[in-house]
This record gives C-alpha cells, sequence and structure tokens, in this order.
C-alpha cells in the first residue's frame, strides 16, 4: 500500500481510537443475506483490521453454496460485507481500490481504469455502524452499497468479479482477511 493511502486510512483510524472496540453483531453480519432473490449463507467471517494491528470491523462472506471456496472468481452469486467499528475517510477506500487493482490485474487494469474510477467515486466515508456490501449476480455485475443503499455498479461481470481482486488477489489487501474469508471449514 503507498505511503498517502496508509496515511488517509491511518488519519482515520487515530480518529476513532478513543472509541470502545466491540465487535460487529450478528444483526450486520447475519448467517444469511440474499442477492437478487438468491438467499446466500454466511460462510466465513473474519477480523478486518488496519496494519495487521489495528481493528476496524468484520467482514463477512456470503455465497449460494460454501462448497465454492476457495473459487472465488466464478460466476455464481456472492455478497462481501464489511462492517465498521471505526471513521474512515472515503478517499483511503478509493485509493486502496486502485493500488490493489493495478497490483493484481497489471495491463487489464488499465483496459478497465474508467469504468473502476467511476466505480470507485461512489465510496463515501464511514463512520461507527456503517456497513459496505459489495453484491455480485452475473446478470447484474457489482454493486457497491452502504447501509443497504445501492451507490454504484459495474455491470460487465468480468470487470466485477475482477474488482474483488482487492481482497482475494495474489496481493491482496490483507493475507489474513484473505486466508479467513476464503477457508473451507465453517465457522
Amino acid at each position: 500500500m503507498g505511503k498517502k493511502s496508509l496515511s488517509l486510512i491511518f488519519s482515520g483510524l487515530l480518529f476513532g481510537l478513543s472509541h470502545q472496540v466491540v465487535s460487529a453483531g450478528e444483526s450486520l453480519l447475519p448467517m444469511r443475506l440474499s442477492i437478487n432473490n438468491t438467499t446466500l449463507t454466511r460462510c466465513n467471517r473474519a477480523e478486518l483490521k488496519a496494519f495487521k494491528i489495528i481493528h476496524v470491523g468484520s467482514a463477512a462472506l456470503y455465497l449460494s453454496a460454501c462448497s465454492q471456496l476457495p473459487e472465488i472468481f466464478n460466476l455464481s452469486p456472492k455478497r462481501l460485507r464489511f462492517v465498521y467499528e471505526r471513521s474512515i475517510p472515503a478517499n483511503a477506500f478509493q485509493e486502496a481500490a486502485v493500488e490493489y487493482l493495478k497490483l493484481n490485474l497489471g495491463s487489464r487494469y488499465d483496459d478497465w481504469q474508467e469504468t473502476i474510477e467511476t466505480f470507485n467515486q461512489a465510496y463515501k466515508s464511514v463512520k461507527d455502524g456503517d456497513y459496505y456490501d459489495l453484491k455480485f449476480h452475473p446478470k447484474e455485475g457489482l454493486i457497491l452499497a452502504l447501509n443497504n443503499t445501492d451507490l454504484a455498479t459495474i455491470t460487465d461481470p468480468e470487470i466485477g468479479l475482477a474488482y474483488l481482486n482487492i481482497w482475494f488477489g495474489k496481493e491482496a489487501f490483507s493475507g489474513n482477511l484473505k486466508a479467513s474469508l476464503l477457508k473451507t471449514e465453517r465457522l
């Protein structure tokens, strides 16, 4: 991660350090969610950390069949939810997304840059209790939602799946998060 992205995330985290850390409740990470009339099951849940030490929230991966793990890049419906317990500025999400997509996609990033940048501009700052969803369906593409309000869509399923490289690519945002979300033993 670049120094600028790290500084932005760290600034947002410092702002929230006085807040008591409480793990995300089951109400925001339920056992089942849906997308386009397809019920998805929570396959795994993981702690979301910045700099490998600062707890910022929790993440969960939902699939129609957890047996699909660890093949996350297939065309089946999926939902990735991030529940935040700290404030993080919008530009930290935007810059980190670009950085990890460039690392993982190489020249494909250049081909898809306009679509990705338009999608990334929809990110908003978050505070304690907010949650982002990335909802993928092969007929709809990838939808970014904040607190259950859709913000942006990548309609091309290939680009939508490629966007998941931020968390599941070879150079993932967090290796521990990736491993926890893709483990084959269910929680």
